[in-house]
């Protein structure tokens, strides 16, 4: 991964663009590749929920466990203002 400070997955309580949850979410970091229209943007994807910690780190023991959110609300900015998300 390019990009140093965010580790390569973390777990986090889940929040995004359209939704926020009370579940311990896993996310994989990355950079968009030459091929994407997003390409050199940063990526964060979605991979597992789990209800409590000790499952999401048993599922990911190399994931970091992060404090708030690493959701970046400027990395949907390619996204139309009158879009519903719904």
């Amino acid at each position: 991964m390019t990009t140093s400070h965010i580790p390569d997955q973390t777990i986090e309580m889940g929040r995004g663009a359209t939704y926020h949850n009370t579940l311990y979410t896993v996310y994989e970091h990355s950079v968009y590749d030459d091929s994407s229209v997003l390409a050199g943007q940063s990526r964060r994807q979605w991979l597992d929920d789990f209800e409590t910690l000790a499952e999401a780190e048993a599922a990911y023991p190399h994931a970091v466990v992060v404090e708030g959110s690493t959701y970046n609300p400027y990395a949907v900015g390619y996204l139309s203002q009158n879009e519903d998300l719904s």
